[in-house]
């Protein structure tokens, strides 16, 4: 096990910046979805981005009852028709919604913290990133709250959900595995951590006076330090 002062601290802050900053980018950037940065405020008009962004913050605000058109388009000040210009329905935004969630919150995770080569590191990065109070203006405990509130009603955003819960649980366990635990362990310690913050993101909204991130920060750096061949 490698002392405490050989793992790069610095580096997952570092992360987290470079990912804020590539999140105040128009969405699409990278390749990850198939929306155009160019199409955002095009001839006057408001973008798939914009309209998405707004219906998340809808959503974390009042649940998915609040994800309607008229309630969007006055919260943009802008008419229906820039929305008709981009998606043909509801559905179709709370479709993009669902995309852009996963993409944002999963997809550009993993994939901006593969770049760090320790795997300390990119789960200590990882944690930095999970923490972050809000996104894009919306609040993050509120949405995965209000997702997961919509995903009770509807079995097929259900299965979107589990499938990310899944994906990140795998990713969690992908990064213990490399630090030397054995697979069961890694699985184990992967859903600890992930409910762990599910249980931060509850206590947020219900329990602010518990919800310490130096808390949760601390119990992954213990799991970190004691890993086998950190």
């Amino acid at each position: 096990m490698l002392p405490p002062s050989t793992v790069n601290h610095t580096a997952p802050y570092a992360l987290a910046l470079a990912i804020v900053f590539v999140h105040t980018l128009p969405y699409g950037c990278g390749g990850l979805t198939r929306f155009r940065s160019g199409d955002t405020m095009a001839s006057g008009r408001y973008g798939p981005q914009d309209w998405i962004v707004a219906a998340l913050v809808a959503l974390a605000e009042g649940g998915i009852d609040a994800v309607r058109i008229e309630k969007l388009a006055r919260r943009l000040n802008t008419s229906k028709g820039s929305f008709y210009w981009h998606f043909t329905d509801r559905p179709a935004l709370l479709a993009a919604v669902l995309d852009f969630w996963e993409a944002e919150g999963t997809n550009l995770v993993i994939h901006s913290a593969d770049t760090l080569e320790h795997p300390a590191e990119r789960m200590l990065a990882v944690v930095d990133i999970a923490l972050l109070a809000t996104e894009k203006g919306a609040d993050v405990a509120r949405t995965e709250a209000a997702l997961r509130a919509w995903a009770a009603e509807e079995p097929v955003v259900a299965q979107r959900i589990a499938r990310v819960d899944e994906r990140r649980v795998a990713y969690l366990a992908e990064i213990l595995a490399l630090m030397g635990y054995d697979g069961a362990a890694a699985k184990l310690l992967g859903t600890g951590i992930y409910l762990a913050l599910m249980g931060m993101y509850d206590a947020r909204r219900y329990a602010p006076m518990l919800a310490d991130d130096r808390a949760f920060r601390a119990l992954v750096e213990i799991i970190v330090s004691s890993a086998p061949q950190l």
